[in-house]
């Protein structure tokens, strides 16, 4: 019984045995038959395709406009040149082999021992991180393969890498790599290469260790290590090449010193070919980024060619902008050093296509883009996004251009924004508060509907706050960390496209017709607002144009709405701006200019303000829609149109004494806002004993200077006359105001007020400015100066816009980043914070 048993056992043993021995054989036999199916699929790929090793010159990718015209061919229009091994110095090739195949001579195209490294570190980052490769599979992926990071891709190439091993030498794969490999700017190959970086050739005698090693840094991430995009990421790489170099022992310590040391080149050299137009360079790089991210086609898959990318691009739009920038009369004036900043994007109002940008007065390639990286103030183009039309579309029959919104003085939880000229009144329409870009009014409504609606709204158009502007500073454009001109224009989109927000982007169809490859941009478009709510913001938008702070962006026969916007100046006094924007459409386009110094300091005050922003759209806009008919924005499908209640507007003068330090003179600074649109005015000084003379007659400004011979205690008043000469309601007399001319000479000799009491009102509360709406014939920047505290008068004929937001007011707290200072949060428990009677 016992030894049938271990018979049993025995051949059971052996059955197990022979199991494992046929696996064992089979897994052989498998391996041997995979590995030759390999050889055999990687040989026949190379036969079919052996003609792009002998053509390296891919066709061209072609760049489109949005009328399928070509802006550009990306392969430069020349004879690339092929550089044969023996030309190549040797320090080139020890280059390039000791950071990218310092095993080339020792593998068969793959390279196991790399490839298990890479495993390890995909294993951790949880993807297929492009690593591993040798030279030979660089050369198999770059000219047989796509860039996709698939498992099979990853095959293909080391099928293709064993077969270009079997078929050519070491010298001859290492020859060709060196030719096809992309090292950025649209560069292909160590000699195409070396001309455009250093303006010599790889075989001049010239040709130094630290630039062959600027040569084979760049391969691993061309547009984040070419020299131009990155100095010190191309420096730090380069460096860290050549001391791989040192390591390996193809360079002496002595050497590796003196290449370190060595500048990276700051320029590119001249080469043949085409380029790309003049000031197109900002919208090009926006759009490899956007090929890539959205699309998944890089930089070096373009430049290798192949593609077709239709895109969003209006030539017109983007050649006004090119020209009315080049012009330096439509800036503020230079600072000591350099000029003002400033940026411009134009998108498609209906589908957010864009159109064209300016990304800063001196775009350099690949560099910091002002209309889509830049993060700033945006100061009362910021009203109608954050407070008018979150509060429309949660209830229109409540909140519309007619309702009546708090304009009196007073404090929200320790927060008290002030008017442009500490003028109140009991109420005022919502579409009066748009048009004279008052300040109380927004605050006051967001503090009614509550910051969270705000901030959801918000979300909607694409703009995410972070948790420190949870608090009504946002009513007023004061944002902790800013934004930027490509997210205001997207957030204007649905007032001019029936509530519906348009996202910005720049590619609508990418094409590779020899790989099948067609891929379309999916409209990414979602209702922010419902359709009457949209038009009731435009309706208030097109009236602050036509009648309000924006009149500078005008545009003779055509339809414009709009919102401009200022903040002051943190380094200067209370005539200086910090930012200067103006958002604004027509029925086809919605454009974003900001203005401004970066950084600003004491050397570098802008002492213009929106009107300049404005004038810049207007320009722009007109000379781009040319030739094309004139239309009227269309109102939605069931928006019923709210008949605006017009009552004219009371005029608001001010009387304000102040010094002329350089001719000890006294003099009265006279500012005033209201009466109808269209009107002249009269000034009037009244004597103490009631003599009443008229020392300006038709004035079509609404800031004047006058000049005293004596301390006389004048009252003033203003008389709007009409265009039939007949007189409207005059303003109330007002009496002369001291104050800031006593607080001027109560302040201690040579003391600098900067920073301190900037812009406060007479009694040392507050600085909550906001913005005159600038008449017609105000010299040449339309806007009006309110001179806060300051010793100097205004120019009455080049007056400007007061910002929104002002500098800090003492004992208020949450500062932000940008030296704003923000309040405190407001309740959120759904009663809204009374308002303190003694401050009504």
């Amino acid at each position: 019984m016992a030894a049938k048993a271990k018979k049993k056992v025995k051949k059971k043993k052996n059955n197990l045995l022979m199991i494992a021995v046929s696996f064992a054989i089979f897994l052989v036999l498998s391996v041997i038959g995979g590995y030759f199916a390999l050889l055999y699929a990687g040989d026949r790929m190379i036969e079919q395709n052996v003609q792009k090793l002998q053509d390296l010159k891919a066709e061209p990718t072609v760049i489109y406009d949005k009328n399928e015209k070509e802006i550009i061919s990306l392969i430069r229009q020349k004879n690339r040149e092929y550089k044969p091994i023996n030309e190549m110095p040797k320090t080139l090739i020890d280059a390039f082999l000791a950071v990218e195949d310092k095993r080339f001579y020792e593998h068969k195209g793959v390279d196991m021992v790399r490839i298990g490294g890479a495993i390890v570190n995909d294993i951790k980052k949880g993807s297929l991180a492009e690593g591993g490769s040798t030279i030979t599979q660089q050369l198999a992926r770059n000219v047989f393969l796509t860039l996709d990071q698939t498992f099979w891709r990853k095959t293909k190439e080391m099928s293709i890498a064993i077969g270009l091993e079997r078929k050519y030498s070491k010298d001859q794969i290492l020859e060709m790599y060196l030719n096809r490999v992309y090292l950025g700017e649209g560069e292909f190959g160590v000699e195409d290469a070396a001309q455009y970086y250093f303006g010599k050739s790889v075989s001049s005698d010239k040709f130094s260790v630290a630039e062959a090693a600027m040569l084979a840094a760049i391969p691993k991430a061309p547009s984040t290590y070419s020299p131009f995009n990155n100095p010190e990421k191309a420096k730090l790489r380069r460096d860290t090449v050549i001391r791989l170099m040192y390591e390996q022992g193809i360079i002496t310590n002595e050497q590796k010193d003196a290449a370190q040391a060595e500048a990276l080149p700051t320029k590119p050299h001249e080469v043949a070919g085409g380029s790309l137009k003049k000031g197109y360079r900002a919208f090009f790089d926006t759009m490899l980024k956007e090929s890539e991210a959205e699309f998944g086609v890089t930089e070096e898959e373009l430049y290798r060619g192949g593609w077709d990318i239709y895109t969003t691009f209006d030539p017109k739009v983007q050649d006004a902008m090119v020209e009315e920038y080049a012009n330096a009369k439509n800036f503020p004036k230079d600072g000591a050093k350099r000029g003002v900043e400033s940026s411009m994007i134009v998108i498609d109002a209906k589908t957010g296509g864009i159109a064209g940008m300016i990304g800063g007065r001196n775009y350099a390639p690949k560099g910091f883009n002002y209309a889509t990286d830049m993060k700033r103030q945006p100061g009362s183009s910021f009203k109608p996004i954050a407070v008018f039309a979150p509060a429309v579309n949660k209830d229109i029959n409540k909140w519309n251009a007619n309702s009546q919104l708090s304009n009196k003085r007073q404090s929200f939880n320790g927060y008290e924004p002030r008017n442009y000229n500490n003028r109140y009144t009991e109420t005022v329409s919502m579409s009066r508060a748009m048009i004279d870009s008052a300040n109380i009014p927004p605050v006051w409504l967001l503090n009614e509907i509550g910051v969270s609606e705000s901030l959801a709204y918000l979300k909607k158009v694409g703009i995410e706050l972070t948790p420190n502007d949870r608090n009504l500073a946002i009513a007023l454009g004061g944002l902790n960390q800013g934004i930027s001109p490509k997210q205001m224009a997207q957030a204007y989109t649905p007032f001019v496209n029936a509530g519906v927000v348009s996202e910005a982007h720049s590619i609508s169809k990418v094409e590779n017709k020899d790989e099948g490859v067609v891929r379309e941009y999916q409209p990414k478009q979602s209702e922010a607002l419902k359709p009457e709510a949209a038009w009731e913001i435009h309706t208030m938008l097109e009236k602050a144009v036509q009648e309000g702070t924006g009149k500078a962006a005008r545009i003779s026969g055509r339809h414009v709405a709009g919102k401009t916007g200022t903040t002051q100046s943190i380094a200067g006094d209370s005539k200086a701006n910090k930012d200067a924007w103006f958002v604004g459409y027509t029925p086809e386009y919605v454009g974003a200019v900001w203005m401004g110094f970066d950084p600003e300091d004491k050397q570098h005050l802008m002492h213009q303000g929106s009107s300049m922003t404005a004038q810049m759209f207007s320009k722009v806009m007109g000379t781009a829609l040319k030739g094309v008919p004139s239309s009227d924005f269309v109102r939605p499908e069931g928006a019923v149109q709210h008949k605006q209640e017009e009552v004219e507007p009371e005029i608001q003068l001010a009387a304000d004494m102040t010094l002329d330090t350089s001719t000890n003179k006294l003099m009265v600074v006279l500012s005033w806002i209201g009466g109808p649109d269209g009107d002249t005015y009269d000034l009037y000084r009244i004597s103490e004993s009631g003599e009443r003379k008229l020392i300006s007659a038709g004035m079509k400004e609404t800031s004047y200077v006058d000049v005293l011979d004596s301390p006389k205690q004048y009252q003033y008043q203003v008389v709007p006359r009409n265009a039939q000469g007949e007189e409207g309601t005059p303003s109330k007399t007002v009496p002369i105001d001291s104050k800031k001319l006593e607080n001027m000479i109560n302040q201690d000799p040579g003391h600098n007020d900067e920073g301190s009491n900037q812009g406060q009102n007479p009694d040392g509360t507050g600085n909550g400015n906001g913005e005159i709406p600038p008449d017609q014939g105000t010299g040449e920047t339309g806007e009006h100066t309110n001179n806060g505290g300051s010793s100097q008068p205004p120019n009455p004929g080049t007056g400007e816009v007061p910002p929104d937001i002002m500098n800090p007011v003492p004992g208020q707290t949450n500062g932000s980043s940008n030296e704003i200072q923000l309040p405190p949060p407001p309740q959120e428990d759904g009663q809204n914070q009374s308002s303190d009677a003694s401050n009504g």
